[in-house]
């Protein structure tokens, strides 16, 4: 595939991009455009696993797709959730691209924000231009092997960290066992770590437990007050029923003229009282029962935001990983270009480094790397890395020592990386 054809290609879109949405369509009746409020001035990024969440729609792949393809998925799938006769115009912009990495034999290799029709030399000249060898360049080599040495150093602390928080947080949704295994389990610097996260499950646990205990207890002593405020209902009932008693043989005789008015007053004012103590104990009943069903409710909401916090910290912790993961190869690829130079035989060469040699590593679909080997004006897509070699002394000579742009043989499928 010629330098030409590669740059033609449509581009795909891949995680860390960011996309500006648009989508109108046509009214009928007015003739006039209506334009998406959900999708204005909005600015949406595709996350580390490839989807893209959008309002009204949700989540949709959206990585290894070109725009034109994103932006009929987003017409159909629209259409299909609003229920419309038309598919709605869907536009997508990228307003921001995935950044491009670079390595080698340049004076600032490391990860770069990305431009359109960038090409190899542009991204050499980004990243410092080609390196310029000095009388310290080893030295330099080795306060760079140092640094990356600490870069990978702190990513894989801070990956094994994010990795035991994961486990911890899988533990908490799935309110089981807290188990820390693969590297976790079989390094022996993870033990503070796992002991910092065992310790924070064993308090987060302790804490709910302890407030679902105080609910429980509050239940059980309104329960115990139900059953002693149906006791008093029963007992004041009975009462009731002797006090109507006396009251309908107190007005028989009162009809008669054997008793006097004031008896048959006093004991229909005590028969009232005790309906009212009666009407109090059944309305405690029910106030004591509302009560245990919100303790009930109350229990449930606790395990509810203990859920929810736990899947919100989930989801950042993935995201914090994939950054870390990606960080920390970025970081061991710059500490094997530190480790893995030859000055003796750089410096032996100069020439090497006035034409050197130019490598991209490609991601295609399943991350399958491709490594083309190109010339300085080969177009560099977003998400490459570029790598920068000195020539080889065989190849500076069979190539004439010629100046200027190199050919690019055919792409070589390396794998996945």
């Amino acid at each position: 595939m010629s330098s030409g054809a590669r740059a033609e290609e449509a581009y795909r879109l891949g995680p860390q991009d960011e996309l500006q949405v648009k989508v109108s369509d046509l009214r009928t009746g007015t003739g006039e455009a209506y334009q998406w409020q959900a999708f204005n001035n909005s600015k949406f990024a595709i996350a580390p696993s490839g989807r893209l969440s959008l309002p009204v729609i949700g989540e949709i792949d959206a990585s290894g797709r070109t725009t034109a393809e994103l932006e009929g998925v987003i017409g159909k799938r629209l259409q299909e959730k609003a229920g419309l006769a038309v598919k709605p115009d869907a536009s997508v912009q990228i307003v921001k691209f995935r950044p491009f990495y670079i390595m080698g034999s340049v004076e600032k290799p490391g990860e770069y924000e990305y431009r359109p029709d960038l090409t190899v030399l542009q991204a050499v000249s980004i990243a410092g231009g080609l390196q310029r060898l000095t009388t310290d360049a080893l030295l330099g080599y080795t306060r760079e092997a140092l640094s990356a040495h600490g870069d990978v150093r702190d990513l894989t602390n801070r990956r094994l960290a994010l990795l035991a928080q994961q486990a911890r947080l899988d533990a908490e949704l799935k309110d089981g066992p807290l188990v820390f295994g693969g590297e976790l389990a079989s390094l022996p610097k993870t033990d503070r770590i796992i002991a910092q996260e065992t310790q924070l499950f064993e308090s987060r646990k302790a804490a709910l437990q302890g407030q679902i205990v105080n609910l429980n207890q509050t239940k059980d002593f309104l329960k115990e007050q139900i059953v002693s405020l149906d006791a008093k209902d029963q007992n004041t009932g009975r009462q009731i029923d002797l006090i109507r008693q006396e009251l309908d043989r107190i007005t028989t005789l009162v009809n008669k003229g054997l008793s006097a008015m004031p008896r048959q007053v006093e004991v229909s004012q005590t028969m009232a009282q005790l309906e009212s103590n009666r009407l109090d104990a059944q309305i405690a009943v029910i106030r004591a029962r509302q009560d245990v069903a919100k303790a009930d409710r109350d229990i449930l909401e606790l395990k509810d935001e203990r859920r929810t916090k736990a899947l919100q910290e989930a989801t950042e912790t993935r995201v914090k990983l994939a950054e870390t993961d990606a960080k920390l190869e970025t970081a061991r690829n710059l500490l094997f270009q530190a480790e893995t130079r030859a000055p003796a035989e750089i410096l032996a060469n100069a020439d090497a480094f006035s034409q050197p040699d130019f490598v991209i590593f490609r991601k295609g679909p399943n991350n399958a790397s491709t490594r083309l080997v190109v010339g300085d004006q080969e177009a560099v897509q977003p998400g490459d890395v570029v790598r920068v070699q000195p020539r080889s002394r065989a190849r500076t000579q069979a190539t004439g020592q010629t100046t200027g742009t190199t050919s690019a043989p055919a792409p070589v499928n390396v794998g996945s990386r």
